[in-house]
């Protein structure tokens, strides 16, 4: 779900200590309340209410790391690449978003760049190339799950031959303006073969 539709007023009733904390954190962030608790609903509406039935784990960063580093890096790269066009087709038709190219950049950045804090999302639009930087503080290995993970989103569910550039600490993307002009087209007809397959 984006957030460009039109704002609506409601009342609502909410724990003293709540609205203590919520002042607090406000001012910290330099914003309003009201702009804060609008940014915890739109996290629980895009995010948080499709974990809800208990497929999510949470767990702190070293605890992941320790885990994700006793992986080869055959594995690291075979499962991520696996893993990506699965779950971003899944995650945005489970949204009722389309699969597209827009819906894909949102996914990325807001999804799992700031809601479930896998990189800092930049993407950076010039008249010909699109810029998507992803950088993080997890590493090498890191970097080469998500340059595998987040390839196989833009080959096999959009079509874009990309060729990522991965450090420590980033992967950097290059999306070719020209070659997305055929990118409906491409998933056009992907559509038909899964509708009428041969």
């Amino acid at each position: 779900m984006k957030t460009s539709n039109p704002s609506k007023t409601r009342t609502i009733r909410i724990n003293q200590d709540c609205d203590y904390v919520i002042q607090g954190d406000a001012e910290r962030l330099g914003m309003s309340a009201n702009a804060l608790i609008n940014k915890i609903l739109l996290h629980y509406v895009n995010s948080h209410r499709y974990y809800d039935s208990g497929n999510m784990i949470s767990m702190s960063t070293d605890t992941f790391m320790t885990i994700f580093n006793q992986l080869s890096m055959n594995d690291v790269e075979d499962t991520a690449y696996g893993l990506g066009n699965q779950k971003v087709n899944e995650s945005l038709m489970r949204r009722g978003m389309e699969v597209d190219y827009n819906n894909v950049i949102w996914y990325l950045s807001q999804i799992l760049g700031e809601y479930n804090g896998w990189f800092r999302c930049d993407l950076l639009q010039e008249s010909r190339v699109d810029h998507l930087h992803l950088s993080h503080t997890y590493e090498r290995k890191w970097s080469d799950f998500l340059a595998n993970y987040v390839s196989s989103i833009f080959r096999d569910v959009l079509g874009l031959e990309v060729q990522p550039t991965v450090l420590e600490n980033a992967v950097h993307f290059e999306l070719d303006r020209k070659t997305r002009q055929h990118e409906s087209t491409l998933l056009e007809r992907k559509r038909q073969q899964q509708i009428n397959p041969q």
